[in-house]
């Protein structure tokens, strides 16, 4: 098997309009409902970056989950009903494809080998393309770094 590619990154302020679920972290649910339901009104959203890729953009605590399914958006301007629109100020990421293994257990790894630490107070984002698998497995991973 190929070892997953990881690197630091830089990445600018992004805008994203998508639909969001918050769940109890120690029992996360509603994410499939939720990822249906962004599936069938992803054409709603304008001014879109990519067509062709989507994100899911999460945050967590010891108390909540957050999981965002989401477009990349170049203006904030027309947010269709039910669904949210937000700014990532711009952050430095580790960035995974994983290939296969466990990609938050190869972040974890790498930041830990560098000495580098997570930044808990930023969100997380995985990079799917629009056709294929959802999995953290075929995913671009990207966790911020302080």
């Amino acid at each position: 098997m190929k070892h997953a590619q990881i690197d630091v990154v830089q990445l600018g302020e992004r805008k994203y309009i998508g639909i969001a679920v918050t769940s109890p972290s120690k029992n996360v649910k509603g994410i499939g409902e939720v990822q249906q339901l962004f599936m069938t009104r992803k054409d709603e959203i304008q001014s879109k970056v990519d067509e062709s890729t989507y994100v899911c953009v999460h945050y967590a605590n010891e108390v909540l989950f957050t999981y965002i399914y989401c477009m990349e958006v170049t203006e904030l301007q027309s947010i269709p009903e039910g669904m949210i629109g937000f700014e990532v100020p711009s952050n430095q990421y580790v960035k995974v494809q994983s290939n296969g293994e466990e990609p938050y257990g190869l972040i974890e790894t790498f930041l830990r080998d560098k000495g580098i630490r997570s930044h808990s107070d930023s969100v997380s984002f995985e990079v799917f393309q629009f056709g294929q698998e959802e999995s953290k497995y075929n995913a671009e991973i990207l966790v911020p770094v302080e």
